[in-house]
């Protein structure tokens, strides 16, 4: 087999060297027609050329991988060409007239570089805790809920545990001192243990680590309760310290996110629109821009 294989490897080779000793003898017969170049294809009017591969493959390729490629973007050219050819044959004056596209598109692609590159150095990007809330609280209808939020504790511990009961009841914790007492137990005896109680997160968020999905339809979410699994292995607890039902408003710390990006957006719009201002009263001014229609 192994023998096959290399036998396989040394035709190829071969072959490969046979085809590029044929170019090099084509090139020598044809340096008048091609000033010195080798063709390796030809489609109507138009060749390739073997100088135009150029950095197509890479030094040190396998010679067999290097024939493959050199192969393959023969044919993608060739096909690429025969497109070109019959579009040019079918298609009238008008459709073939490309000019006016063209240019309305490098245009527009050295706008948009611009303006990038004008935002990135001019941008103001920082917003201050007190911007986003101020946006918040003045679009109150802007951000809604599209699943429950909830405040939660997430506890797993292992199936056999001695504080199984007593940890599930902390979970209920009204105090300080019993929340330290629960986070003290839970660092020492749960698997894992996730607070989610001083801030607002998304009901999948908080039950991640839960064997089973948490439907949103669950009443113990309504009532604050504590959702408990055991599968033999584990015990998941999940305690729902405080609830927003779905199309509630959304809370400040789930909507910061989305309100940076509308403030950066703004600011965006109104740094381009006030830079094209700026450019139009120059020109107007220095008179490098006239209006011949009563504007």
């Amino acid at each position: 087999m192994d023998n096959e294989i290399m036998n396989n490897n040394m035709r190829r080779i071969m072959m490969m060297a046979a085809v590029m000793a044929a170019m090099i003898l084509q090139a020598c017969s044809n340096a008048d027609v091609h000033n010195g170049k080798t063709p390796v294809a030809k489609v109507y009017d138009t060749y390739l050329y073997y100088e135009d591969l150029g950095e197509l493959v890479p030094k040190g390729t396998d010679p067999i991988d290097s024939a493959l490629k050199v192969k393959q973007y023969i044919h993608v050219w060739a096909r690429q060409q025969l497109m070109i050819k019959v579009a040019e044959l079918y298609l009238d004056p008008a459709e073939k007239d490309v000019e006016r596209q063209l240019q309305e598109y490098r245009n527009n692609l050295l706008i948009y570089r611009y303006k990038d590159q004008y935002i990135n150095k001019n941008l103001d990007t920082a917003v201050t805790d007190a911007q986003k809330k101020d946006y918040y609280e003045g679009h109150p209808d802007d951000f809604r809920l599209n699943s429950p939020a909830i405040k939660a504790i997430y506890v797993q511990l292992p199936a056999v545990s001695d504080n199984d009961t007593e940890i599930r009841k902390l979970l209920d914790f009204r105090s300080e001192k019993d929340s330290l007492l629960l986070i003290d137990l839970c660092r020492q005896h749960a698997v894992k243990f996730d607070n989610f109680d001083n801030r607002w997160v998304t009901l999948q968020e908080a039950g991640r680590n839960m064997p089973d999905p948490i439907s949103e339809k669950n009443d113990v979410i309504k009532i604050n309760g504590t959702i408990v699994v055991n599968n033999g292995e584990y015990i998941y607890m999940l305690k729902i310290r405080d609830h927003i039902q779905a199309g509630g408003e959304m809370p400040l710390n789930m909507a910061e996110n989305s309100i940076y990006q509308i403030i950066i957006n703004k600011r965006k719009t109104k740094l381009i629109n006030d830079f094209e201002q700026l450019i139009l009263d120059d020109a107007l001014s220095n008179k490098n821009l006239e209006f011949f229609t009563g504007e």
